[in-house]
């Protein structure tokens, strides 16, 4: 991997956070909500400029970004084009588009890979087969799998889809998998072992493609979305309950994989741009103080009671959990520099 590999995990993370903030930024304006400010990044502002009612700037620790409306702090003069005077609907509108952009942005990012590499075929055959999974070779190369081999069976049990691949690897466990496949008319078998990554069991190849119309690749992008968030909360379930291991990564680690993928070729970084959007949008609807998520459970619960809550204790609340996620950030991104220095 080169310096430019590296280098490229600032216009992703810059994509991703500004595409979040410009939803909360657009529906807080179509809502006639004052904007204070829109800003890129934490911490002290390195450049900045004034339109109309709005400060715009980039700020120096590129971990998120912020949109400061009016209203929002209770400690200001009340303003009645404040996001606290507006109904609750118009609020947790202006909450959740952050969330809902990242998605939009996966959509199209995908739809755009879709139809630069093709339509994904629902037979059992393999597309392009991965080097690496988690910085190893991943169980599909390893096992001397090709693109173009057709799987038979898994396990013996009968291959008639491609969905069928991903439902005996997904519910493996990591156990070994016997396949038994076809290539160039011969029957081939051989045994791998699946990888825990990305909140799923994999062994390394992506699905066959063939050439599709643009309208088919903008319907597959969404879809793919839905799929990989529903798998995402099954993830997170079966982390919560105990039945697999919550995997982390910080901006470090995260950094390493667009590196990776960067010296891949455009298309992996493509790919994985939009999972990580993804990701950043489910991660931020978590009911976890400081995040959307929470801000959207304060207003479910202030909908029930039928009165608001005392934005000074929700305040207290979300400052706390925002020193709670710098934390986890701190510890994750140790995690992640400690691993890369021992080459894990």
């Amino acid at each position: 991997m080169t310096l430019a590999d590296w280098l490229w995990a600032i216009p992703v993370f810059g994509l991703m956070i500004f595409m979040h903030e410009l939803g909360h930024f657009a529906v807080a304006k179509f809502f006639d909500i004052r904007v204070h400010e829109f800003a890129l990044g934490f911490g002290p502002a390195l450049v900045g400029f004034n339109r109309g009612e709005t400060r715009y700037s980039l700020r120096a620790i590129p971990l998120g970004g912020f949109v400061r409306m009016a209203g929002m702090d209770p400690s200001e003069p009340d303003d009645p084009r404040g996001f606290n005077n507006k109904p609750i609907y118009q609020r947790a509108l202006t909450i959740f588009a952050g969330p809902f952009m990242n998605f939009l942005l996966a959509s199209l990012l995908l739809s755009g890979y879709i139809y630069a590499q093709g339509v994904p075929v629902s037979e059992p055959i393999f597309g392009d087969v991965l080097a690496e999974c988690n910085g190893q070779p991943c169980p599909a190369a390893m096992a001397g799998l090709q693109k173009g081999d057709r799987v038979l069976t898994i396990g013996g049990s009968p291959v008639e889809s491609w969905s069928d691949i991903l439902t005996y690897v997904g519910t493996s466990e990591g156990a070994p998998l016997e396949i038994r496949f076809e290539r160039d008319g011969q029957e081939m078998t051989t045994v791998l072992t699946p990888v825990y990554m990305d909140g799923r069991w994999m062994i390394g190849i992506q699905q066959a493609t063939r050439p599709g119309s643009f309208w088919k690749a903008l319907a597959q992008g969404p879809s793919i979305t839905w799929e990989y968030s529903k798998a995402w909360v099954a993830s997170l379930v079966q982390a919560v309950t105990g039945r697999t291991e919550l995997e982390l990564s910080g901006p470090v680690g995260i950094t390493r994989e667009i590196a990776t993928q960067a010296s891949a070729g455009l298309t992996n970084l493509l790919w994985l741009t939009a999972f990580l959007s993804i990701n950043l949008g489910l991660f931020n609807l978590l009911p976890i103080p400081a995040l959307d998520g929470s801000h959207l459970l304060f207003m479910a619960v202030e909908a029930v009671r039928g009165r608001r809550l005392d934005p000074e204790r929700v305040n207290m609340v979300h400052f706390f959990g925002f020193l709670l996620l710098m934390g986890l950030i701190l510890v994750v991104t140790y995690g992640d520099l400690r691993a890369a220095i021992l080459g894990q």
